[in-house]
């Protein structure tokens, strides 16, 4: 989110995090983790080294989005998981060029 904004369609094709994100619970439908277990399980190294570009940000737009699911624990922290209803959209999303 930028502003309180969701990121646009285009801005999100380009946000290496979000594809990784995506890309992860698609080939995990099962995944579920806190936003540090996300950073640690969910994405590269590569990515990490990038810069962590305020991922929880990531996390809330794919939420907002309808993508991911975010669950508040008893321990307060969000867990995401995948909302699998909405499998066949993001699947066609990573498939964009």
């Amino acid at each position: 989110m930028r502003n309180g904004t969701s990121l646009d369609p285009d801005e999100m094709l380009r946000d290496e995090f979000i594809v990784e994100i995506l890309r992860y619970v698609v080939g995990h439908p099962g995944a579920k983790d806190t936003r540090r277990g996300i950073e640690k399980w969910w994405l590269s190294p590569g990515a990490l080294r990038e810069g962590k570009r305020n991922i929880e940000e990531r996390l809330e737009s794919l939420v907002s989005r309808g993508w991911l699911i975010g669950r508040r624990s008893p321990q307060a922290e969000t867990i995401y998981s995948l909302n699998e209803s909405r499998l066949p959209e993001i699947r066609s999303f990573l498939e964009k060029p």
